[in-house]
This record gives structure tokens, sequence and C-alpha cells, in this order.
């Protein structure tokens, strides 16, 4: 299976896991860096409508409330959309706690409308009529990224904003690769597809999306102007490497069931051993490097 061939209920059986992973987890830094950059280019104290595109969990939108609640006009459309029913009934059991919880700043959380939405077909949106557009680890995953880019293209306002990210490096996912391919060496089996685990470790994401040209050659062909592309590093600390090693080789994950989809039960045990040694190795820190890309129409 390939990234692009992930379906909508792959991530319904993992929603409910990413609900419970915490913000300060390895998604918070670039989406911060994303929303700061929609926030640089066009101020939300003048937004229309913001529009999240494949919300997960409802991550951005929580730091998104969090950094700029204040500042969001009270007559702003706030939209968490995603292809996953059961991502947006996890965005919507988010918006749920924080009312309750009364941690709801301008009645953002209030407002917040969560659709279940295909990035490559807005139709649900009028042309011209976003302001705000962003989309967190998302386009490169859809089955055709530039049909996304252009849908988004086409409900954006003229001069108004556009951001996204992908990712250049997630250790964390190839050091489970390293875990698998050792444990079905040592097994007498080392079939991973075929592929070394660095081969396989870059086609999980196309190449275009993986660096700063890439993906300021995927936004600018969309027809998108004002094109600014970086990277985004930072380590993500492992605090229990045991529940680590556990969530890891047990996860649900799309990415995770790509390289452990058929493992047996034992298999998976013995790459938890692994992980947990690799882990140790690399003293408890696991590299990301994000790229975010950012557009006006």
């Amino acid at each position: 299976m390939q990234i692009n061939e992930i379906k909508s209920s792959d991530w319904d059986s993992t929603a409910s896991e990413y609900l419970k992973i915490p913000l300060e987890g390895p998604l918070l830094i670039p989406c911060k860096r994303m929303i700061e950059a929609l926030q640089n280019a066009v101020s939300f104290s003048s937004a229309t409508t913001i529009l999240d595109i494949g919300s997960g969990p409802g991550t951005a939108i929580s730091v998104l409330i969090d950094g700029y609640g204040n500042n969001i006009p009270l007559e702003c459309r706030l939209v968490a959309t995603d292809y996953s029913a059961g991502m947006v009934a996890a965005t919507r059991a988010r918006k749920d706690s924080n009312i309750a919880a009364r941690a709801d700043p301008a009645n953002c959380w209030g407002r917040v409308e969560t659709l279940v939405v295909d990035a490559q077909d807005l139709s649900e949106f009028p042309s011209n009529s976003v302001s705000h557009i962003m989309g967190s680890l998302v386009y490169f995953m859809l089955p055709d990224p530039m049909k996304g880019l252009r849908e988004a293209h086409r409900v954006l306002q003229s001069g108004c904003v556009f951001a996204c990210t992908s990712w250049a490096k997630v250790e964390w996912m190839e050091l489970l690769l390293r875990a698998a391919h050792k444990v079905r060496q040592v097994g007498g089996d080392s079939n991973l597809g075929g592929k070394s685990t660095e081969t396989k470790a870059s086609n999980m994401i196309p190449a275009q999306w993986q660096d700063t040209a890439g993906v300021k050659g995927e936004i600018e062909s969309a027809g998108f102007r004002d094109v600014h592309t970086e990277y985004v590093e930072f380590n993500w600390v492992v605090e229990d490497r045991g529940k680590f090693a556990d969530m890891m080789s047990t996860s649900s994950n799309p990415g995770a069931q790509m390289i452990l989809g058929d493992f047996t039960p034992e298999e998976k045990q013995q790459v938890r051993e692994e992980y947990l040694r690799i882990l140790e190795e690399n003293g408890d820190v696991c590299k990301g490097v994000a790229v975010l890309g950012v557009g006006r129409k």
C-alpha cells in the first residue's frame, strides 16, 4: 500500500488513538509555525472564513483558537473538515470538551463547524469564499494532491492565504522501520517489500513533498503566488520509552500499518523490544523535520 492509497476508513479506526495524543506531541511545532505564517501573511483579525483541511482530531483548530481566538471576528466562520468521519467525530469531541470546560476564547469553539469533506472536492464551499486555508500534514497523502491544491486555490479569496505542511523526516517512523527490518532478518525473512529500510522510508512520502523546492513547485503549479517554503525542525523527547514502544508497535495508524500490517503478534512483540533498544541508543529523542508552504491567491 502506498501513502496515497490510505482510505478514510483506515483513519476512522485510529481517530480515538489520535485524540489521546497530547497536543505537545510531534504535530504541535509544525502546526504552530503554519498558523503563525497564516497570521503574518493575512491577520486573522480580518478573517471571513478559516478552513481547516484534514483536521484530524482537531490539532490545528485547537492551536488556532488557543493562540488567536481573541483576534478572530465574531462573524468569521470556523470550519474543520476531514474525509474521515472518525476524525471529524474526534474534532467534535474536542470541541465539546473545550466548551464544557469553559476553555473557549471569544466563543470560538462554539462556532466551529465540523464537516466530512474530501480535500479534492470542496464543492461545499463557493469560489472566492474563504480567507484562510490550513492543511496540516494532509496534501501529500491525497490520491491527487494537485487536485486538492487547485480546489483550495478556487475557494480562496483574492489576496488571501493558504498554508500547508508535509514531512521531510519522521524519525520515529524510521526507527520503526529499522526495528521491523531487524526482526524480519532475525526471523529468516528479510522481506519488507523487497526494499531496504532506507528506501522504504523515503518511499512513504512522495519525493516532491519532502523538500522546500518540491513543495514550492507544487503550490505554484496550483496557481498560488508569493510562495514561501521553509523547514521546521524539532526534537520529540520521549518521556516513557516503554509506553512509546508499545504505541509504535501496536498502533492502528495507517503509516505504522504500512510497515507492520502483516506482522504476527509475536513479531510485533519482537519489534517492540528492538524499538526499545534503538530508542535507548537514540537518547530517547526522535527528530522531526516538516516542510511548510505558504502562498497567496
